[in-house]
């Protein structure tokens, strides 16, 4: 792929982000007053690596999903922009595929659906095809984040287009095939689906795979600038985590500040790096 096609195709997600800004900001003022009853009627509580760490200590607020998907979606629009600054006229095989995840997480707003559905009394059978999106965007966003950790480690294929359908189309069919439980989410506004246990550990997996092959990539790059660029990594899953699943107050701040501060720090040293070869 070119470099005015990847720059291209960039562009798209911020004015794909903004839109769904826009769109959210008009659904929120709607819906603002359904929470708390969304709140109490939520089947349990959300389940995170980081998130379960606080269960026992803070309460569950109504807004937090609110303030969680304003968050993403605000994270993916600055994060798409500062890629596009930093990465215009510098070539990075990895950032193309670490723009997929910036632009995944705009999806976050299909938990609106929930709020929505309550508000607009419709059939909650909607909340099945934004609950499979909500998986899709998940998956391809840590699918995403895996085939860029791939790049750092060696690889050297340059068929971008090829890898972005074969990720979509993976995550689209295990999305697909999953079933969901449109009655009932959890305090993060995110339904119930099944196999959660498989998806946990594809998730994990996934996960750690992409934290060693960033590591692995420092030995093979020579370079100080990858240890800062594995770090960023780490504190983008990290923050990522803490924001997807955050029922409580607290959690929305940590986690936009360790997402913020981890995405600066991968995409500064990456473009660093690529700058001087």
């Amino acid at each position: 792929m070119t470099l005015s096609g990847r720059n291209r195709l960039i562009i798209l997600g911020i004015l794909w982000s903004a839109l769904i800004l826009v769109v959210f900001s008009f659904f929120a003022v709607q819906t603002f007053s359904v929470f708390p009853k969304i709140s109490e009627l939520a089947k349990n509580r959300s389940y995170g690596f980081f998130h379960s760490l606080m269960i026992p200590f803070f309460k569950v607020h109504s807004y937090t999903p609110l303030i969680s998907i304003l968050f993403c979606l605000l994270y993916s629009f600055a994060a798409s922009i500062t890629i596009f600054v930093l990465f215009e006229k510098t070539q990075a095989p990895e950032i193309l595929f670490f723009a997929n995840f910036v632009l995944s997480l705009s999806l976050e707003m299909s938990r609106m659906a929930i709020p929505l559905i309550s508000f607009y009394d419709t059939s909650l059978t909607y909340a099945v095809f934004t609950g499979k999106i909500l998986l899709f965007s998940r998956l391809f966003g840590l699918f995403s984040l895996f085939l860029a950790s791939i790049y750092a480690a060696g690889m050297e294929m340059q068929r971008y287009g090829i890898l972005l359908i074969l990720n979509a189309a993976i995550c689209l069919a295990l999305a697909s095939g999953v079933p969901i439980d449109s009655m009932n989410w959890d305090t993060a506004l995110t339904p119930l689906y099944g196999f959660i246990d498989m998806f946990f550990l594809i998730e994990a997996t996934i996960v750690g795979i992409t934290i060693l092959s960033f590591f692995i990539s420092i030995k093979n790059k020579s370079s100080k600038d990858y240890v800062y660029v594995s770090l960023g990594i780490l504190l983008v899953l990290l923050g990522r985590d803490i924001l997807i699943h955050a029922d409580t107050l607290l959690e929305p701040v940590i986690a936009v500040f360790i997402l913020a501060f981890g995405t600066w720090m991968y995409c500064k040293n990456l473009h660093q790096y690529y700058l001087w070869l």
